[in-house]
């Protein structure tokens, strides 16, 4: 053949009139189409021997492998590119056996013209015959799909991020179903619980002042327990309708007087016990950055919690302080001389309904440090405990990182 064209088997490649290797005759009937096209086009492209040795190759696709094209002539893929010749001679081989043109899948390499950079490759395999059948050679298409392989990946994280925004939507929908289903909850233990328990014991105590001393001991007795079952369900309603309150509501901080709230909490406590003895220390000026409402529902949960558990002491006492952390972030603290606890329950403590003493030891609704720890966490802070038995206990929070950040600073 002359030296301006190069036959191309049907569909696919070409025969170059610049060989090598042994010509195979088998070739010359392919129509001709110029040389810069087959050069200079973005594509790969090749012809092997049934020994795998290239019969040519193109500009581009040498370009890609890192050797000359002259260089490639007359020897076989695995002589040229030892590293990545592999998977390309087993697809040779396969088209050589069967005849049948085939596709690689994608294979991603770094070539030797651009060691540091890892592309991807598609090859498509066409066996080249002769006119009785025989395969004579194999012609080879390359295609860098680098960048389509990108788009294809973009465009499936955009189908991936859609599905997360459906999935999102979704989530938040159910939440505001759940919230609103928290609210009309909310709602029933405020009314529809809290009237009939009303009604329950403010006809005991009527019953109670109406039989007067008619009534025998045992009888007395059994409405006493009636009247204080109402109040301790009453007490159990209140707090659960904190702690619904305190996962809906938006925390609104601003700079809060803490030791000026606790004193307040502390002198409510004293008049409504007034045989109550209890020593209350607290550091001047102890301020945060919080939701107030909830701070004041925390607070009144700790003083109240140290109230009770030093009942059994005649030199009750009860601090209230904070200190730095050395990242400045303050500790704040309720240490008492009460009961204590053994710190092998002490992770409990914090769940709802968890509690460490009975009920006829101690009142309560074992709901308030449960919501210490909600409001604690809803301000992105944590809370933990340390007791010993017969000595005390302290409880120790922080509030985020915020906590003592207000807006002007």
């Amino acid at each position: 053949m002359g030296g301006k064209g190069k036959p191309v088997p049907a569909g696919a490649g070409r025969q170059a009139p610049r060989l090598k290797a042994p010509k195979p005759k088998s070739l010359e009937p392919y129509a001709l189409i110029p040389s810069s096209f087959y050069d200079d086009g973005p594509i790969g492209l090749c012809y092997f021997d049934p020994k795998l040795r290239y019969i040519d190759i193109n500009k581009w696709l040498a370009n890609i492998n890192g050797v000359a094209v002259k260089e490639h002539l007359g020897r076989t893929i695995g002589e040229v590119l030892s590293d990545s010749a592999g998977g390309v001679e087993q697809k040779l081989r396969q088209v050589i056996a069967t005849g049948e043109a085939t596709e690689a899948k994608t294979e991603e390499a770094r070539t030797s013209a651009r060691p540091g950079i890892k592309r991807t490759f598609q090859h498509h395999f066409f066996p080249v015959k002769s006119p009785d059948g025989t395969v004579v050679g194999v012609s080879c298409a390359v295609r860098d799909v680098t960048q389509q392989q990108a788009a294809v990946a973009d465009v499936r994280d955009t189908g991936h991020l859609r599905e997360l925004e459906d999935q999102l939507a979704q989530s938040e929908a159910a939440l505001e179903l759940a919230n609103r289903d928290l609210e009309a909850f909310s709602g029933a233990l405020t009314h529809d619980l809290r009237s009939p328990l009303l009604i329950v014991t403010n006809f005991t105590h009527r019953l109670r002042q109406t039989l007067g001393t008619s009534l025998g001991k045992e009888d007395a007795a059994d409405l006493d327990r009636i009247a204080a079952a109402g109040r301790h369900m009453m007490h159990i309603i209140d707090d659960l309708r904190d702690l619904g309150d305190v996962s809906r509501v938006e925390i609104d901080r601003e700079v809060v007087d803490f030791s000026r709230m606790g004193q307040e909490i502390i002198d409510d406590l004293r008049a409504r016990f007034p045989s109550r003895a209890v020593v209350f220390e607290a550091e001047a000026g102890i301020e945060a950055f919080a939701d107030r409402r909830l701070l004041e529902i925390l607070l009144i949960n700790l003083l109240q919690n140290a109230w009770k558990y030093t009942g059994p002491r005649a030199d009750a006492w009860i601090e209230l302080g904070v200190v730095e952390d050395e990242y400045d972030v303050p500790i704040y603290h309720v240490r008492d001389n009460g009961i204590g606890f053994d710190n092998a329950e002490g992770e409990t403590i914090f769940e709802v309904f968890e509690r460490l003493h009975s009920r006829s030891e101690f009142t309560g609704s074992g709901l308030g440090l449960a919501t210490v720890e909600r409001i604690v966490r809803r301000h992105g802070g944590g809370v933990w405990a340390d007791g010993v038995l017969g000595e005390g206990a302290v409880f120790r929070f922080t509030l985020g990182s915020s906590a003592t950040e207000s807006p002007e600073g």
